[in-house]
């Protein structure tokens, strides 16, 4: 459906994007759309809070934001203030931390990281309301969708951290909308985002892919800022030499995919995580949970485990012994052997792990994985030899937290308030979920930040 004023797209891509996002119009937005808008949004929100207390945050916020008296927007579950662009990194940053913020898997992009953080820091600061907050999220994450899926997965196999390389380019959209910028500043805006565009994918199973995050929504919102003062650019970033795709070598056909833009929502294929780790692995602890539940399985009578996942996933989680706790949520032999073990793979089993359990190391040493093309990302197989007891075979389809087999509200709930016990009581945190649901009613959305 198409979500843009009937201007003509001029200026190529670069026009075409700025169009987008100039001329938006949320209301003939279709009404799930919103919804599942405001979901993420409550999704990120908690696990920006519950990510606020990791210790990687805290070293961030010993360098970034010092002797900066401006206090424009809030660090959620700080009880801190920094200026718009520091808010953003510091939030993005923490809503990465425990790898539990959503995922869309056609380009393994954590879409609401900068997105989000970039569009509440300016909204809090310039007292927005919900509605132009929603509309903005809307804009960010359709901009950082397409142009993922323009370079996906390519660029992706190449190290750069997707994430990042186009977060900062849905960032900078969704800072522009907010900021009421015409469509020569946007053009502008996006260019000093483009430039910005980098991350290594070496960093994903440490402490620094959360500052690929926060970077990516500093840099949009710095971006915006600047084109707001005036600040010149590229004036077509996206389709002259050396610009954005120029560098970043686009998939063939990646124009059509650009000019979608509007006539399609990604938005509706982020998945929102039940499990604290890599997105590709949850096919996995799916299948493990649902056979730690089979009346003939006993954990103890485990001779072998037989993994079979889509190639990708392989390549990305295929860690027989993490060395870390952030190395374990990367690990899908981990993610296995906990969910064989506990019958669960959520926050509180994760964190209250110890990676060198005696449990887990063996059951991770019985695990073979087999790389199966035949399979797609969400799908995987896991089969458990018990020895006398035979073999339980478990196929998964689709990952629970997917588009195909959502959340349910409740289930969304108790993650939100599982990640906000760390920063309030459990009454507290419950209020504060329905009000992130409808964020969108907001006159001011401060008023949220304040909670």
């Amino acid at each position: 459906m198409q979500t843009t004023k009937p201007e003509a797209a001029e200026g190529g891509l670069t026009g075409l994007i700025a169009n987008f996002i100039a001329g938006y119009d949320s209301a003939v937005a279709p009404q799930d759309v919103r919804n599942h808008a405001a979901r993420a949004f409550a999704n990120w929100f908690a696990c920006a809070i519950g990510g606020s207390q990791d210790e990687s945050v805290s070293k961030l916020l010993a360098v970034v934001g010092n002797g900066d008296t401006r206090q424009q927007a809030s660090v959620l579950g700080r009880n801190r203030r920094l200026d718009m662009a520091n808010a953003a990194f510091a939030n993005a940053f923490a809503s990465n931390a425990l790898d539990f913020d959503d995922m869309h898997v056609p380009t393994l992009i954590h879409p609401t990281g900068p997105v989000v953080a970039a569009a509440l820091a300016v909204a809090e600061y310039r007292h927005a309301s919900g509605k132009a907050l929603l509309d903005a999220i809307l804009i960010g994450i359709e901009v950082e969708l397409h142009i993922g899926e323009c370079l996906f997965p390519g660029h992706y196999d190449m190290g750069w951290h997707i994430t990042a390389t186009a977060g900062v380019l849905g960032a900078a959209a969704s800072a522009c909308a907010l900021l009421n910028l015409n469509r020569k500043q946007i053009e502008h805006a996006l260019a000093i985002a483009a430039t910005q565009a980098g991350g290594l994918r070496a960093m994903l199973p440490n402490e620094c892919k959360n500052l690929n995050v926060g970077k990516a929504a500093h840099g949009g919102v710095f971006a915006a800022l600047l084109a707001e003062l005036g600040l010149t650019s590229a004036p077509a970033v996206f389709d002259e030499a050396f610009g954005y795709f120029s560098v970043f070598a686009p998939n063939e056909g990646y124009r059509e995919t650009l000019r979608a833009l509007g006539r399609r929502h990604l938005i509706s294929g982020i998945s929102l995580k039940p499990y604290p780790c890599g997105v590709v692995i949850h096919p996995v602890i799916d299948a493990c949970i649902n056979i730690s539940h089979h009346r003939d399985f006993h954990c103890s009578a485990i001779r072998a485990i037989e993994i079979f996942v889509h190639p990708r996933t392989a390549v990305l989680a295929e860690k027989q012994d993490p060395a870390s706790v952030i190395t374990s949520r990367f690990s899908l032999h981990h993610a296995a052997a906990l969910a064989l073990t506990h019958g669960a793979a959520d926050f509180e089993t994760f964190e209250g792990a110890d990676i060198a359990d005696a449990r887990l190391v063996r059951l991770r040493q019985l695990i073979t994985v087999h790389r199966s093309p035949e399979l797609t990302a969400t799908q995987s197989r896991v089969v458990v030899d018990l020895g006398d007891l035979g073999k339980i075979d478990e196929f998964v389809t689709q990952a629970t937290g997917g588009p195909e087999k959502p959340l349910s509200t409740e289930q969304l709930k108790q993650k939100f308030v599982q990640l906000c016990r760390m920063s309030m009581d459990a009454i507290a945190a419950e209020r504060l979920f329905e009000r992130c649901l409808s964020f969108s009613e907001l006159s001011d959305v401060s008023a949220l930040c304040s909670l």
